[in-house]
């Protein structure tokens, strides 16, 4: 039970890191395509994307990996104990 627990601690926080990290890619890309239209030139950068997502964007990941587990886990609680007052 434990490691499953554990295991699905980690595929939930790396799933949130690479939303993150999607996220920054996505708003990089918006960000350089105004720029774009405004002053003709693409200041797109992978640098600033990672640079980005390093200083802040995986603590939000984190966060959100370990939130999300803990939901999981209280409901699982809350599911057994309703089983065990019906028998």
């Amino acid at each position: 039970m434990l490691k499953n627990n554990i295991l699905t601690l980690m595929r939930l926080i790396f799933g949130c890191l690479v939303l993150f990290l999607i996220a920054n890619l996505i708003s990089e890309l918006l960000a350089s395509s105004i720029i774009y239209i405004k002053k003709s030139f693409f200041p797109f950068s992978w640098e600033r994307v990672f640079t980005s997502f390093f200083k802040s964007g995986y603590v939000g990941g984190v966060v959100l990996g370990i939130g999300l587990w803990i939901k999981i886990w209280l409901k699982e609680k809350k599911a057994k104990k309703g089983n065990k007052i019906i028998k």
